[in-house]
């Protein structure tokens, strides 16, 4: 609070505050030069708020609820109320003040994350030496040396064992074990002894490259709801003003106030009727579940997702890497032709899925050829891989080829890749993966929201079947292309249903970007996190749990806000009308009425899962 004060903002309220309290005490005592002190007061405290209202008049082109202050402060000098301008002046801007300070408090925990990134880091080089290079001149591939107690400056793999804390990313205070191969992160701290790690990506596509970036954004972002409000500012204000005039007219002409006491009341019909409280009753609260969420590994990219997610009805999830660990391990394999095996090893090598990564660590120690940069391999997302007449794939990939031994009946608990030449299926792998432990929290969850859990899989049916009863999930979908989970998802979107969709790979990218709120798992594809309105940085479904109850609680308050805040409105301009609210006590309840909910949308900040 003590550095608002410090900023130029702060330095003219404090001098206002100076000015109104001597006007004030002059007026008290009977000195002459009040009315001086007090416009001097009033000129001070209001310079930054007419500032900023002849700003957005001439810039662009709106009125927003600020006019409505200063014509009401400017009215009450014209008729000689000093004191009232100036105290009214005084109130709104320390209201302003503190708005400030309650918005850097909310902002506070996701601007800190930008910190975390060291600027350098120590890289290994050929010869065994070291060099402290600045992060973005260091290139993917290059080793880098990280001691106990120090940062990882880049996404990578671990090339040691490694004890990592990651509570910067996920919330989790917990160390985590890390062993050769693991994927670290840029931001969290190696807090076991020193270790090297390889960069797998720069510093612009680090998963902190997508916390920044959202923290640039924040600011900016609203939901809809918010947006309509503050949309209607232009309309309110002009009907405000038109409505004074008529109510001034009034107590004039029917009630017969002398013109300086109809003005009186018109000012403070001007002041009570501003929806400040009504317009901060959203933004606040925005911001605070943003900056939970940041805090505990959930990256909310815009308000908007929250208010959907609080009425969401049906949660869509792929399967493999999502509700499951994703890192399957081959079961049993057969090839009638063996020696295509380091064929199929070189076209894995060149994909980024979960199967393929599999087959590889299973296989590490089989030799295979580079292939030539003319030799083109095909993905076919949610199918396999295509290499001139090999192919290596699901069932759906296989179902025009012949299958002599009839490998393509084979049933499995787990998931089966098929392997073809010219058309001809001549062998298999068998992979099996483990549902997740937090899996069934989440659908539990869910479930007593009475939101719908649907499973959507390329996998086959049988490997689905036996995850869904693992989970309880009565519904689910399996041998899905990537388009036919969209057409799945176009069957729950009606009656002004609102969907969601959990996914992390190449074939989940559609979906995601046809849901109404969509959620990415921070391990998967960049795609897939760049159409996706919610980021999980990592692994953790309870953290999708969390963040629909932090949905819940945001609505919960947003909606006291909006409530509250029209209450208060109407109470204060009926009072007006009553002619039992004066200009300073209008100001008071009005100005409060602001800092309550702004204080209200703060809670968030400490939000906790019931």
């Amino acid at each position: 609070m003590f550095d608002l004060l410090k900023t130029k903002e702060g330095k003219l309220f404090v001098a206002g505050s100076i000015s109104l309290g001597i006007g004030l005490l002059c007026e008290q005592i009977q000195l002459s030069g009040s009315p001086l002190w007090l416009c001097l007061a009033s000129v001070l405290l209001g310079y930054e708020i007419v500032k900023d209202v002849i700003s957005d008049i001439v810039e662009e082109h709106r009125l927003n609820v600020d006019f409505l202050m200063i014509l009401s402060a400017c009215g009450a000098i014209s008729i000689g109320y000093f004191s009232e301008a100036a105290i009214l002046l005084f109130i709104f801007s320390g209201s302003e003040m503190l708005e400030d300070y309650v918005y850097q408090k909310s902002m506070k925990t996701m601007e800190s994350l930008m910190t975390h990134i060291p600027k350098q880091a120590m890289v290994l080089k050929e010869d065994d030496t070291t060099e402290i290079v600045d992060i973005d001149q260091i290139d993917i591939g290059q080793t880098l040396i990280v001691k106990k107690g120090e940062q990882i400056a880049l996404d990578g793999t671990a090339s040691k064992v490694m004890l990592v804390n990651e509570s910067v990313l996920t919330g989790e205070s917990i160390p985590v074990y890390k062993e050769i191969g693991d994927d670290v992160f840029a931001g969290t701290i190696n807090i076991g002894d020193t270790s090297v790690y390889v960069a797998t990506k720069t510093s612009h596509d680090s998963v902190f490259s997508h916390i920044v970036s959202l923290v640039k954004t924040a600011n900016n972002s609203k939901s809809h709801l918010d947006k309509r409000i503050h949309q209607i500012q232009k309309t309110y204000v002009l009907g405000v003003l038109i409505t004074v005039v008529f109510f001034i007219t009034y107590l004039m002409c029917i009630q017969g106030l002398s013109f300086t006491d109809a003005f009186y009341r018109g000012m403070i019909l001007l002041t009570v009727a501003s929806p400040c409280a009504l317009i901060a009753s959203m933004t606040p609260a925005m911001l605070s579940a943003m900056s939970f969420g940041a805090k505990n590994g959930i990256l909310i990219k815009n308000g908007n997702a929250l208010e959907k997610m609080m009425r969401m009805t049906t949660l869509f999830s792929d399967k493999t890497g999502t509700l499951t660990t994703g890192q399957f391990r081959v079961h049993q394999y057969h090839l009638d032709k063996p020696e295509v095996l380091p064929l199929v090893l070189s076209m894995e090598s060149q994909s980024s899925h979960p199967l393929a990564k599999s087959i590889m660590t299973y296989f590490k120690d089989v030799s295979y050829p580079t292939l030539p940069q003319d030799i083109v391999i095909q993905e076919i997302a949610g199918c396999g891989l295509q290499m001139n007449q090999l192919s290596i794939g699901n069932k759906r990939f296989m179902r025009d080829c012949t299958d002599t031994n009839h490998y393509l009946e084979k049933e499995s608990q787990g998931t089966l890749l098929f392997v073809s030449e010219n058309n001809e299926v001549i062998g298999y792998f068998e992979l099996v993966d483990a549902v997740r432990k937090d899996a069934q929290e989440m659908v539990e969850v869910f479930k007593t929201h009475l939101v719908d859990v649907v499973m959507l899989t390329g996998d086959r049916e049988h490997a689905a079947k036996s995850v869904a009863n693992t989970l309880g999930l009565p519904k689910f979908y399996a041998e899905c292309l990537p388009e036919d989970k969209v057409t799945y998802m176009q069957q729950y979107k009606h009656d002004e249903k609102v969907v969601g969709m959990i996914g992390d790979g190449i074939n989940d990218a559609p979906i995601l970007a046809h849901a109404d709120v969509s959620i990415a798992m921070g391990s998967g594809t960049d795609i897939a996190m760049d159409v996706s309105d919610v980021i999980i940085t990592q692994n953790h479904l309870s953290k999708i749990a969390l963040l629909y109850e932090l949905s819940q609680k945001y609505g919960r308050i947003t909606r006291v806000n909006i409530a509250f805040a029209i209450s208060v409105i109407l109470v204060l301009i009926l009072l007006n009308m009553l002619g039992i609210l004066d200009l300073t006590k209008g100001v008071f309840f009005h100005e409060m009425s602001t800092i309550l909910v702004i204080l209200n949308g703060l809670r968030l900040l400490g939000f906790q899962k019931k």
